[in-house]
């Protein structure tokens, strides 16, 4: 049986503060696939650990094993895509593992007896173990298929903790919403989504291309910048590598060079 928890309503009530703050690393593992440490919490962001999702075989194979992960706090999935939520990667969780997905998409997670989902809406919230996790937009449609996707929508989240923060947009094109989270919680990390954006004409209304990403990061007034989803799945007809070296073209361009993370799959990063 699938349980699923109810979010609380949003708050702007600040977080009481700690002399020291907490620790916070990220670990790209590959496309959306991101573990975050906030102090003693772990999450993982869209995991997909299969070698292959329908259609498509992944190019570069998961920067950590399975085997390898920390005990996890809780997982988020952005949406409802295949490269985003895989049914076979979320299966393995502990039960006691909650997963946080957007609002109706708990049909598009079958077989997943015993597992925990938490609905978070836009714009409301949940603690989960010290952290405080907020569900805010994103300009993408979240169904498997075409047919369900006018009523699922894909979100992004916000980790806070002790005066530290981690905005993972999930995948999104680009909309005014970054100005809108970024004027409400100035995330101190950015993990933004930069590859699948050609042809323009197509990939325009779901993907934003390395220079709106930059105009993203800019809008959302963050510290550094985590590239995200490239690198993995060929989605669409750009180059594998080009997604990567256009944001540094782009970053060195704008001077913001020293502002982007390079990563490095498996390999842990923090900004302190």
């Amino acid at each position: 049986m699938i349980k699923i928890q109810r979010p609380t309503a949003y708050s702007l009530q600040p977080q009481a503060s700690s002399l020291k703050p907490p620790a916070l690393t990220l670990t790209w593992i590959g496309h959306s696939t991101v573990l975050i440490r906030l102090g003693d919490d772990r999450f993982l962001t869209d995991p997909v650990f299969s070698a292959a999702i329908p259609v498509l075989k992944r190019r570069r194979p998961p920067g950590m094993r399975w085997e390898d992960l920390p005990p996890l706090t809780a997982v988020l999935v952005s949406h409802g895509h295949y490269d985003h939520l895989d049914a076979p990667t979320l299966s393995r969780l502990d039960p006691g593992v909650p997963i946080v997905i957007p609002p109706r998409a708990t049909f598009l997670v079958p077989g997943l007896s015993g597992k925990t989902l938490v609905e978070v809406p836009p714009w409301q919230s949940v603690t989960i173990g010290k952290t405080l996790i907020h569900a805010v937009p994103a300009r993408h449609f979240g169904g498997r298929f075409l047919a369900d996707s006018l009523f699922r929508r894909g979100a992004g989240f916000v980790l806070e903790q002790g005066g530290r923060s981690v905005y993972f947009a999930g995948d999104t094109a680009w909309f005014s919403g970054f100005r809108k989270i970024g004027a409400r919680f100035a995330p101190e990390v950015a993990a933004i989504p930069i590859g699948a954006y050609r042809p323009r004409f197509v990939m325009r209304w779901s993907h934003v291309n390395p220079e709106e990403a930059a105009r993203a990061f800019r809008d959302l007034g963050s510290r550094w910048f985590f590239p995200i989803h490239w690198g993995t799945f060929p989605l669409s007809l750009e180059p594998m590598g080009e997604p990567i070296k256009k944001i540094q073209e782009i970053m060195f361009r704008e001077k913001m060079q020293d502002r982007l993370v390079v990563p490095h799959p498996g390999r842990e990063w923090s900004p302190d």
